[in-house]
């Protein structure tokens, strides 16, 4: 069966300085969500969260850092129109790119232990929006087990010091898909250095990233380092910590100031 474009439902809550609410209907695959926004520029929606079964699997703040992610990955500048993809969008093969869009629907335990039952997203919109509107469509194909979903978590730090800043503190869940260090103005980023049980996997300024990236399959954001083992469109390639003692990401700084980590991951959905 073919992909399909549906309509969702009505969001809830729509106005300046609330919480929207889209409850999506339990059936289908979801693959996409093509969210209309009007009366609130993309800084106005501070942050976007996609709920299952009452776990938030995606936080995102705001639909400008969806916006940079988006093209980073390919897509075009958002433009009255956001997506937000549960799939790996850019990937090589048709399996690879899908294996995290959201199945719901199959109500067989034995097929499909921890099934989908409760879907929604939730948009925060600024208080300065004047007049908001939202409306969302889905693209879909037909009903799946639910497998592995990516999921989106943040971690703030506030290095006081330029050099090189240490993180450790990560959780080990799943395979990690994706590293967002978010820029700021005080920041300028030098080189990313990540250890696993003492053995360096990934070693390069931002220069060599930036190029690397651009010869694969992703375009690159001014003001962010990404980590992206993803980079050159194979699916397969992912940063594992199963059963992994130490993972050390060794970022180098010209400034201290805080900054934004953003973590994806692919976990299965009990998680």
């Amino acid at each position: 069966m073919p992909f399909t474009t549906r309509k969702m439902p009505g969001f809830d809550g729509v106005a300046a300085g609330q919480t929207a609410t889209l409850r999506l209907p339990i059936s289908r695959t979801y693959h996409q969500l093509l969210v209309t926004y009007g009366g609130a520029t993309l800084a106005q929606i501070n942050e976007i969260r996609v709920v299952a079964n009452g776990e938030v699997i995606q936080r995102i703040t705001g639909a400008t850092k969806l916006n940079v992610i988006n093209q980073y990955e390919g897509r075009n500048a958002a433009g009255g129109v956001i997506v937000l993809d549960f799939e790996r969008y850019g990937l090589l093969t048709r399996a690879g790119r899908e294996v995290t869009a959201i199945g719901t629907g199959v109500n067989d335990r034995a097929i499909d232990p921890f099934p989908v039952s409760t879907l929604a997203l939730e948009v925060d919109i600024d208080a300065a929006a004047v007049g908001p509107t939202l409306s969302a469509k889905a693209i879909q194909s037909a009903a799946r087990p639910i497998g592995f979903v990516k999921k989106i978590r943040e971690y703030n730090y506030s290095p006081a010091a330029a050099g090189v800043f240490e993180i450790s503190d990560l959780p080990k869940r799943g395979i990690i898909n994706k590293l967002m260090f978010d820029g700021h103005t005080a920041n300028v980023y030098t080189s990313l250095v990540i250890e696993r049980d003492n053995f360096i996997v990934f070693e390069r300024d931002m220069t060599e990233n930036r190029l690397a990236q651009n010869d694969g399959v992703r375009s690159p954001q001014a003001d962010y380092v990404i980590y992206d083992p993803t980079e050159r469109g194979y699916a397969a390639e992912g940063l594992t910590t199963e059963n992994v003692q130490d993972l050390r990401f060794k970022i180098n700084l010209t400034n201290s100031g805080p900054f934004t980590l953003t973590v994806e991951t692919i976990e299965p959905l009990e998680i």
